[in-house]
């Protein structure tokens, strides 16, 4: 991977080994594309190859020229950074139903601190630049951080102090804790607080770390995750989601509910408009997104 010490890189990671990914993971990819044509969008692949028999990555390198596939050096990526240790125990792979999720866990945070930018996942629609957004991270439903989206410098503090938490917390078995219960854990440390609505209001943040407001990222919480699919009379998404910048539709809970192309719904209303591309490869191929 070529990536630059930069603010100017924004990471996706396919770590389940899929050579295949969803016409809803290229969707992502193309949203921050479309939104961010200054910057460098890495699709980082566990798996070493992609099957392109759709046309879809064929299709996205010719209309976006700062899009980038590669497969990942994981040593790379993980040398010199506090999760090295856990990274060769291989404790993340062992005695859990998500192994997968273990090593995106570790590998966002790694990436960001190393070469600085955005991490996004392959779930979440980019509506709006978040180029004005230096170093900030979403605060979710209950006071939980989610690291969905995490945006940082290089060596920054928090990314820092996020990994050791994750090495010396690391607990494989059980869904999320080494991610939003991990960077929760972090920022409530530094903020000295448990109340983020507050700090997120304030738009001061700490450590250098903003804080943002839930409809940031995270508009609508994962319990409403139905409303993303569900046909509706208002799909003006600028009115719907004014505060916004990214549409996180929680794939786990959404990816076996089929969205018409005729319908109403956020979530086909959103891929028609932010990954054109995509959009109408995956409806030709389906009457379905």
């Amino acid at each position: 991977m070529a990536a630059k010490n930069s603010s100017a890189n924004i990471f996706f990671i396919e770590s389940t080994c899929s050579p295949n990914p969803s016409y809803r993971s290229w969707c992502s990819l193309e949203s921050w594309a479309t939104q961010h044509p200054e910057k460098t969008v890495w699709f980082i692949l566990v798996s070493p190859f992609i099957n392109d028999a759709t046309g879809v990555r064929k299709r996205l390198f010719n209309q976006y020229s700062n899009i980038r596939i590669v497969t990942s050096n994981l040593e790379e990526i993980f040398n010199e950074t506090p999760l090295w240790e856990l990274f060769n125990s291989d404790k993340w792979l062992k005695n859990t139903t998500w192994a997968e999720i273990n090593l995106s866990d570790m590998l966002r945070v790694a990436l960001v601190w190393k070469w600085g930018g955005i991490y996004a996942d392959t779930d979440s629609i980019c509506i709006k630049s978040t180029s004005n957004l230096t170093d900030a991270v979403g605060m979710g439903e209950d006071m939980i951080i989610i690291n969905a989206i995490l945006i940082g410098q290089p060596r920054h503090k928090v990314f820092w102090m996020l990994m050791e938490d994750i090495q010396q917390n690391f607990k494989g078995d059980i869904w999320g804790e080494n991610g939003p219960h991990a960077i929760t854990r972090v920022m409530n440390e530094l903020c000295k607080t448990t109340n983020f609505t507050e700090i997120a209001r304030s738009g001061k943040g700490c450590a250098n770390m903003r804080v943002l407001p839930i409809e940031s990222f995270y508009p609508i919480p994962y319990q409403q995750h139905k409303k993303y699919t569900e046909d509706r009379n208002e799909t003006d998404l600028a009115k719907l989601f004014n505060g916004s910048y990214v549409l996180h539709f929680w794939n786990k809970l959404t990816e076996n509910t089929p969205v018409s192309a005729k319908s109403h719904s956020i979530l086909n209303t959103a891929a028609k408009k932010f990954c054109p591309v995509t959009y109408k490869i995956a409806t030709l191929e389906s009457n379905f997104f």
